[in-house]
């Protein structure tokens, strides 16, 4: 009595419609995840000024950085999705947005001028981060396969959205200067604790392994914004927005910054006890 032995095919020697279970997309790094939703709230806040006040850049120059920011959403959702072009259309918006700020002679100059104290370490990071080992294994692995989400997970992350957009759209009074024009929505920030129950209900019904790690990403993105937009109309004399909503978004910068330390603190603490 004989016994075949059937080997099974070696990894290197699937076919392409049959690619090696072991092998699956490599998680997104937290430092590409601060860098899109960074990039997605600056985006936010040049397309909302858009819709409320119209087309506010005349010249040539000032419509490019314009178009810039509003190129900002596709790069973040490249980055996002693990698509090499997103880090070089990164560097290429990256550097016209500063030669604008750099080489325009308009009345804008001076304001535009003062963004560079804070964007160009900030720039300077980023790509750092983007272009770090991790980073890259992560954009390198785009074409492997990524496992769906279960039910629970997909919903979980649909209210996480949600959550982060409506606090979003809670801050965006004081940060774009809008409280000047219309005095009803000062208060209007303090609607974000709602979000709170939603990041709530979000991680209960995903039960996704990782919670400080997201939450702190997502308070240390808010803090960047808040940080780089205090920072821009405390300093500059063209800031539209100077009333009392100017402390209010100094208060917001200071204590998102202080929830997103206080969240990595907990992380680090937590694998240190590991």
């Amino acid at each position: 009595m004989t016994f075949e032995v059937f080997d099974s095919p070696r990894p290197e020697t699937l076919p392409p419609t049959m690619p090696d279970s072991s092998q699956a997309r490599r998680p997104r790094p937290p430092a590409v995840t601060v860098t899109a939703y960074f990039l997605l709230m600056n985006a936010g806040g040049m397309v909302t000024y858009f819709l409320l006040f119209g087309r506010h850049m005349a010249s040539g120059a000032l419509q490019l950085f314009e178009a810039c920011g509003y190129g900002n959403f596709f790069i973040a959702m490249g980055l996002l999705c693990a698509q090499r072009w997103a880090r070089m259309a990164y560097v290429i918006a990256g550097m016209i947005s500063m030669g604008v700020m750099i080489t325009i002679e308009s009345p804008a100059q001076g304001s535009l001028a003062l963004r560079l104290l804070f964007a160009v370490p900030a720039f300077a990071a980023f790509l750092y981060l983007l272009y770090r080992e991790d980073a890259r294994l992560y954009f390198a692995s785009a074409k492997l396969p990524r496992p769906s989400p279960g039910g629970r997970r997909g919903i979980g992350a649909c209210l996480y959205i949600i959550a982060a957009v409506y606090a979003y759209w809670c801050l965006n009074a004081i940060v774009l200067g809008i409280t000047e024009i219309y005095p009803a929505s000062l208060h209007r920030d303090k609607l974000l604790f709602i979000a709170l129950p939603i990041i709530f209900i979000a991680e209960w019904v995903g039960k996704t392994p990782g919670r400080l790690a997201r939450a702190g990403i997502l308070a240390t993105a808010f803090a960047l914004y808040l940080v780089q937009m205090f920072f821009y109309k405390y300093m500059s004399p063209y800031a539209v927005q100077m009333g009392p909503s100017l402390w209010q978004l100094r208060n917001w910068a200071i204590g998102m910054s202080g929830i997103a330390i206080a969240l990595h603190y907990l992380q680090w603490s937590r694998g240190q006890r590991k």
